[in-house]
C-alpha cells in the first residue's frame, strides 16, 4: 500500500506563518462562512455520493454533523458495492472528504480509493474543472506523475498571451483562468511561466464591481480570490475579497448571483476558505482587527490518519480551535517542493486547504 503522508490539512486550522495579511480577520471570515453554509446547506440533512463536491465545501467551511457524515459515507459504500466507477475528479473529492473526516482513503470499507484514483487517470470525458481537486490529491499522496499529467492537460488547452480554451473555440474567461491557476499552482515550479501569464490575463477581468464574465459576478470573483491565494498574490487577493463582499447579502447570509444565489454562495465558500488562510488571526477580543500589529501565526498542525479521534464534535465551526488537541507533531516529508514564495494552492481543502482547493494542501505547500 502506498505510504499515506501524515498531512490532514484541516481547513479550520490551516494557518500561514509567512504571508502577511492586512484585511479581514479569521473571525470576520468565519462569520461569513457560517452564514453562507447555513444559506446554501441549511436545509440539508444528508449528502449522497453525487453531491461529493457539496459535501466537500460543507466540510471545508467547518461544517460537521454525525448523521450527515454517516449518510454520505454510506452512499459512497453503496455505490462502490454496486460496482460504480468514478472519474478522477469525483474520486479526488471523495478522498478529500475522507481525509477531512480523519478516515484512511486506502482502506475505506475494504476499498483502496487511492489505488482507484491512480488507475482512473485522465479521460477526455472528465469535467476539467474537477482537476483542481484531483491535482491536490495527487500532490498530497505523491502521485506526482499523475498530478503533472493533469496539469499538462490544462497546458495543452492554453496559449500564452491569450489564455485558455477549454470548450473548443469559446475562448478564455476569468473563471477558466482561475481554475487553470489553482490547478497548476500545485506544481508551481514546473509551470511558473504559464501561471504568471494566466495571472496577468486574469487581472484584466477585474472591474470596480468585481470580476467580469458576462458581467461582474460573485462566482468569477470568488474563483479569482482562490487563484490569487494559491499563488501567494496577497494584494490581488485582498482586492478580490473586497470585491466579493460587494455581493454579500446580509439578509440571507449568502451571496447574490447573476443567475443563482445558491451557486454563487457555494463558489464564495470556496474562495473564502482560501482567503481564511491569509486572514489575520483574531480571537474576537481584538478591538482593531485591521491593526498592523499582527499576531504571529502558529505552524500548521497535522493529523496522522491512524491516530484519528472519535471526538468529532470538536470539528464545529462554532469553536474550530478545539480540534487542535487531537493533532500530532508533524512528521518529516519525503519530498519537498518549493514554489515561488513557498505558498501554493490552499485545497485540503485544503486537503487544504486540509481547503481547498483546496485549501487542503496549503499547509504542506506553505511549509516548503
Amino acid at each position: 500500500m502506498k505510504k499515506i503522508l501524515a498531512a490532514l490539512l484541516s481547513f479550520v486550522l490551516v494557518m500561514s506563518a509567512s504571508i502577511t495579511a492586512f484585511g479581514a480577520t479569521t473571525t470576520d471570515v468565519d462569520k461569513i462562512l457560517e452564514s453562507s453554509v447555513k444559506y446554501a446547506y441549511g436545509d440539508k440533512d444528508a449528502f449522497d455520493v453525487s453531491e461529493s463536491k457539496d459535501y466537500y465545501l460543507y466540510l471545508l467551511a467547518g461544517g460537521y454533523d454525525e448523521k450527515i457524515e454517516k449518510s454520505y459515507f454510506n452512499s459512497v459504500k453503496e455505490a462502490l458495492d454496486g460496482g460504480k466507477a468514478f472519474d478522477i475528479g469525483t474520486l479526488a473529492l471523495i478522498i478529500s472528504n475522507l481525509v477531512f473526516s480523519l478516515e484512511d482513503p486506502a482502506d475505506f470499507e475494504g476499498y483502496d480509493l487511492l489505488d482507484m484514483f491512480e488507475k482512473a487517470g485522465v479521460s477526455a470525458q472528465d469535467n476539467i474543472y474537477s482537476y483542481m481537486y484531483a491535482a491536490d490529491i495527487a500532490y498530497l499522496f505523491e502521485y506526482d506523475e499523475l498530478g503533472k499529467q493533469l496539469c499538462d492537460t490544462f497546458v495543452s488547452k492554453y496559449t500564452m498571451g491569450t489564455g485558455t480554451d477549454f470548450w473548443g473555440g469559446w475562448g478564455t474567461s476569468a473563471d477558466d483562468l482561475s481554475v487553470f491557476i489553482i490547478t497548476l499552482s500545485t506544481y508551481y515550479d514546473e509551470y511558473e511561466d504559464y501561471i504568471k501569464d494566466a495571472v496577468t490575463l486574469l487581472k484584466a477581468y477585474n472591474t470596480d464591481a468585481g470580476y467580469d464574465n458576462y458581467g461582474a459576478n460573485a462566482n468569477s470573483t470568488a474563483l479569482a480570490l482562490a487563484a490569487y491565494i494559491s499563488v501567494d498574490d496577497s494584494r490581488a487577493a485582498e482586492d478580490a475579497y473586497n470585491k466579493l463582499m460587494l455581493f454579500y447579502n446580509k439578509e440571507t447570509g449568502g451571496f447574490k448571483g447573476s443567475y443563482d444565489d445558491i451557486v454563487a454562495t457555494k463558489d464564495a465558500i470556496l474562495g473564502l476558505s482560501y482567503y481564511w488562510l491569509i486572514a489575520d488571526i483574531d480571537d474576537g477580543t481584538n478591538e482593531n482587527p485591521g491593526s498592523s500589529d499582527k499576531e504571529e501565526k502558529p505552524t500548521v498542525p497535522v493529523v496522522n490518519i491512524k491516530d484519528k479521534t472519535d471526538n468529532k464534535e470538536n470539528v464545529s465551526s462554532d469553536n474550530k480551535a478545539k480540534e487542535s488537541s487531537t493533532k500530532t507533531e508533524k512528521e518529516p516529508q519525503a519530498s519537498a517542493k518549493s514554489p515561488a514564495t513557498g505558498a501554493q494552492t490552499a485545497a485540503l481543502a485544503a486537503i487544504a486547504m486540509l481547503a481547498a482547493g483546496g485549501v487542503m494542501l496549503a499547509a504542506r505547500k506553505k511549509e516548503d
